[in-house]
């Protein structure tokens, strides 16, 4: 009993050593990545790592709040440090890069002419669901789409809250993908038919879209 007891706690002790050094690597390149992104990104990435926690801890069967520092921990801690190396060092997967950066509000607005006002809200996730709305001073809709990242660009399916005549589906039903978004400095630019529509700008909650006074969109 005392030599099996010994073994156990031997191997305890070696899988309580490679959970550390691995979450030690995993911290790591956290704060290396975190400290490469404007402060949006910053949130984004702490609410994304929230949810890698959650999901480690169920896959894990570890109760939420407690550390448990066992195989499973150790390989889910691994794989997430693996591809926040990847991501600093800009290697990562299409589906990955670029998630984070461009999750939040954006937006455009200018009173020329008609007036076209632009607004997109981009949740996380290599799929995510979020919402739009695009208009002028007479006339604009709005609703939900659906996004997947694909080599760097995320294309986007929309539907609108009430039906359009040749437009888009009434929700819950999405059309075809019309277009992708894509980073582009500070900006998102937003493509359709592979021509830039408009550029967006980031939007604080709550507040608005900077005014464009140039009578075009600025692209």
């Amino acid at each position: 009993m005392g030599l099996a007891f010994a073994a156990g706690a031997a191997a305890q002790d070696a899988g309580s050593h490679d959970y550390d050094a691995q979450d030690a690597r995993l911290n790591a390149v956290y704060k290396k990545l975190s400290a490469s992104l404007d402060e949006a990104g910053r949130k984004a990435l702490r609410e994304e790592e929230r949810q890698w926690i959650a999901g480690r801890d169920k896959v894990c069967g570890v109760t939420p709040g407690t550390v448990v520092k066992n195989a499973c921990t150790t390989t889910q801690t691994s794989f997430r440090a693996d591809e926040l190396e990847k991501r600093a060092r800009g290697t990562a997967a299409p589906a990955s890069q670029g998630a984070t950066a461009v999750v939040g509000d954006w937006g455009y607005r200018t009173d020329c002419n008609l007036g076209h006002s632009v607004e997109l809200h981009v949740p996380a996730g290599t799929k995510p669901e979020g919402t739009w709305a695009d208009g002028t001073r007479s006339m604009g809709s709005s609703g939900r789409f659906k996004g997947e990242w694909r080599e760097g660009k995320l294309y986007l399916r929309f539907c609108a809250d009430e039906a359009e005549r040749g437009g888009y589906p009434a929700c819950p039903a999405f059309g075809e993908e019309d277009g992708y978004v894509i980073p582009e400095g500070k900006r998102l630019a937003w493509y359709r038919a592979d021509e830039k529509y408009v550029s967006l700008e980031r939007v604080a909650k709550g507040g608005k879209a900077p005014l464009d006074t140039k009578c075009k969109d600025d692209m």
